[in-house]
């Protein structure tokens, strides 16, 4: 799914992205509503004010770090992620505004540490990761609809 290369940088920010993961996700949440507003209403905004939606997105990002050459292990969380993206109904569409959001926070919070091998290899683990929650989550719908129709 994504280089090595990829791999090995992906897993040499799991310090700083345990450091500052909250930050970067804060931020993330900032952007994205700044510049698409129009999703803010898929979202519960008390989890944002309270922190616990941005906690739970770091521990996430982190743990796909941690476990980007060994997918399985993040199996679990993918299920639970991909079951609540289809109950606010998250679209394919919206995967490219949370990744420009993420990568913009990055740099935000990062400042020199996000060079561009970083931020490029973000890019790739990122977009590897969003065709999983999207073939997944099309699968769910799918499987809702057959459910329905029965």
């Amino acid at each position: 799914m994504v280089s090595q290369q990829t791999i090995d940088i992906v897993k040499s920010t799991t310090p700083v992205l345990k450091k500052n993961g909250q930050q970067i996700t804060t931020r993330m949440y900032e952007i994205m509503f700044q510049n698409h507003p129009e999703i803010k209403e898929q979202f519960d905004m008390s989890a944002q004010a309270n922190g616990s939606q941005p906690a739970r997105l770091a521990t996430a990002v982190y743990s796909y770090a941690a476990q980007i050459d060994n997918l399985p292990a993040l199996k679990s969380m993918v299920e639970k992620i991909a079951h609540r993206h289809v109950q606010t109904h998250v679209t394919p569409e919206q995967y490219p505004i949370v990744g420009e959001s993420l990568l913009q926070a990055m740099k935000d919070v990062l400042g020199e540490a996000a060079t561009e091998e970083v931020i490029a290899a973000w890019t790739e683990a990122y977009q590897a990761l969003s065709e999983v929650f999207i073939h997944r989550e099309h699968d769910i719908y799918i499987d809702d609809l057959q459910t329905k129709m029965l």
